[in-house]
């Protein structure tokens, strides 16, 4: 079944979820990232409510068309991020703030783990030891048993209105399911199943937590607990099907915290002192970005200069409603051409007389970097 790429979702909707025990970093993280003040005292449920910021995408092809049209206004493109109360065993059944929480994961596109990975007499680990492995299997085992209880009350369902006349759609639904809560059974995350596209849509539907995209972040302290690390980081990564570790990133985030209130003029002096580049803001904020699998395509003028993001594989007609619904709606033709190819020319006239922009029809599918003009009825 070939992809709708009409239905391609957009990053303006798209939302990552800050998750892990109490005390791991979870609300340092959302402070250094959003820059916005919400509460990070040491000690468990300190995080009573859902906290949610927009952050911008760092982008230095936006800075450089906005230059170069000397913009009235510029729009960065933009993701959410949602801080989520520390979960403990018995999440799934109420423990701690467990079911008000599950809630808020289920309404995120991509699960980031923070998971710790020091020690400190001064801040508390809820189980007094610490092993970040355990700790996201202790995680992800009470999303499961939530993912059971939606599989199983659907299932139910199914099976109820087949007895009147089991169709195709209802049979593929009770396959799909009961499939579904074999693999859970087995302390499996659904977003590891194998599934035909046709099964894939019949499990989007249920929003399940274990079916989410995942980013790993081992809060830790430079230099501490350095033999322990690789361990942790090979076995989050034989859990997570990432052999070269593009999504687990060691952070100390005390440090990130640091960094982020300092000054460009500081922190190259701070780098400089320290002989190597620390994982920074912006370090967490790209690989969030490529884990939601997305790309960023440009509008600008003189008076306003957009990014845009979209996930990869969408074509131009989706990339015009992303900017406007209408524009979708009555789309006609693009004219498109590379960013950087665009500014080392001289601009859109120029790049046009070097035969550098293309006119496509909407299936073409649009690149990382593209400058898109649209023409539409209307």
């Amino acid at each position: 079944m070939a992809v709708n790429m009409d239905n391609i979702v957009r990053s303006h909707t798209l939302s990552l979820g800050i998750v892990g025990l109490p005390n791991a970093g979870k609300s340092s993280l959302f402070n250094a990232l959003t820059k916005k003040s919400v509460p990070a005292e040491n000690y468990p449920f300190c995080t009573i409510d859902k906290n949610i910021g927009v952050v911008e995408i760092p982008d230095s092809r936006l800075d450089m068309l906005s230059k170069f049209f000397d913009a009235q206004k510029i729009v960065p493109s933009v993701m959410t991020f949602v801080d989520i109360a520390g979960l403990v065993k018995g999440a799934s059944k109420g423990e701690g703030l467990g079911n008000q929480f599950l809630s808020h994961i289920r309404e995120v596109d991509v699960i980031i783990y923070v998971l710790r990975a020091f020690n400190s007499e001064e801040i508390v680990h809820v189980y007094n030891r610490v092993d970040p492995v355990d700790d996201f299997e202790i995680v992800q085992s009470e999303l499961i048993i939530k993912d059971l209880e939606a599989v199983e009350k659907r299932l139910a369902l199914v099976i109820r209105n087949s007895k009147s006349g089991a169709t195709d759609d209802l049979q593929l639904q009770r396959n799909v399911l009961e499939k579904a809560k074999n693999w859970l059974n087995e302390g499996k995350p659904i977003i590891d199943m194998k599934l035909t596209p046709e099964e894939s849509e019949v499990i989007r539907e249920l929003w399940l937590l274990t079916n989410k995209q995942r980013l790993f972040l081992l809060n830790c302290k430079e230099g501490l607990e350095g033999e322990k690390m690789n361990d942790w980081i090979e076995g989050l990564a034989k859990i997570s099907n990432d052999p070269a570790h593009e999504y687990i990133l060691k952070v100390d985030i005390k440090l990130l915290s640091d960094l982020a209130n300092m000054q460009e003029s500081e922190l190259n002096e701070y780098i400089e002192l320290l002989g190597s580049k620390p994982i920074t803001v912006e370090d967490v904020i790209l690989a969030a970005y490529n884990r939601l699998n997305l790309i960023t395509f440009y509008t600008g003028s003189q008076k306003e200069c957009n990014a845009w993001s979209i996930e990869k594989g969408a074509n131009v007609k989706s990339a015009a409603s992303v900017i406007h619904t209408d524009l979708g709606k009555n789309f006609i033709t693009a004219d498109v051409v590379n960013v950087d190819s665009m500014l080392k020319v001289g601009g859109w006239n120029k790049a046009k007389e070097e035969g550098l922009v293309k006119n496509m029809g909407r299936e073409y599918i649009v690149n990382d970097g593209d400058y898109i003009i649209i023409l539409a009825n209307g």
